[in-house]
């Protein structure tokens, strides 16, 4: 049995220092603003971008990492009644699912799955750091459905559900949250996360804090 892979925390692309924590799984490279993920012994270049604040504030603002996932769904009940109130449902295309370590998110309220249900559209801002990715592509791709689901289960009942989901294009964003000490409050929506409930924010605020 092989020993462990060791990789050099520099840009496939521009041979330039790649930015993480200890315990993340994607890295960013400064100069070129490619998120790479470590999988299968090596870096695999994702689609990356920061988004573009909605708010203002004179605080601080982190970069927090959460998947997009553009999909393509179909439903379907034997009760025509369900099937009716589902048509009702709006639409929803991208699945947002949080990259960094939130503690006891269902009780905080899960980012991403808030995002999703309030069908948020990111635009693209400045570079900027970005740190904190503990949830690879391929466990993120795990939460779509289960989003899906909740967010229909709150117009219809999915028991009998035939839910069928297919994902396309997968990207990783960038969210800025203006750090407001006690807590974090995200640029886009405005929620308000404890700032005790996101593991590592301590390393993170140290490499990833920005400007108004």
């Amino acid at each position: 049995m092989g020993g462990p892979t060791v990789l050099a925390l520099h840009c496939p692309r521009c041979g330039g220092p790649l930015s993480g924590l200890q315990q993340d799984v994607v890295f960013l490279c400064g100069g070129c603003q490619v998120p790479y993920e470590v999988a299968g012994g090596t870096f695999v270049e994702r689609r990356g971008f920061i988004a573009r604040a909605l708010a203002q504030a004179d605080r601080p603002i982190l970069h927090l990492p959460v998947w997009t996932f553009r999909v393509n769904y179909a439903s379907h009940w034997e009760d025509p009644e369900r099937e009716a109130l589902a048509r009702q449902v709006p639409r929803v295309e991208w699945v947002y699912v949080t990259g960094f370590e939130l503690h006891n998110a269902s009780y905080f309220g899960d980012p991403g799955q808030i995002f999703t249900q309030r069908i948020v559209r990111l635009e693209a801002g400045a570079p900027a750091p970005l740190v904190g990715c503990t949830r690879t592509l391929e466990e993120a791709k795990a939460y779509v459905e289960p989003h899906l689901l909740m967010i229909i289960d709150r117009r219809v009942d999915v028991t009998s559900l035939e839910l069928s989901c297919a994902i396309g294009e997968a990207l990783l964003w960038g969210v800025p949250f203006f750090d407001e000490g006690d807590t974090l409050r995200d640029a886009i929506l405005g929620l308000k996360i404890p700032a005790a409930a996101v593991d590592e924010l301590g390393a993170i605020r140290a490499h990833g804090r920005t400007g108004r």
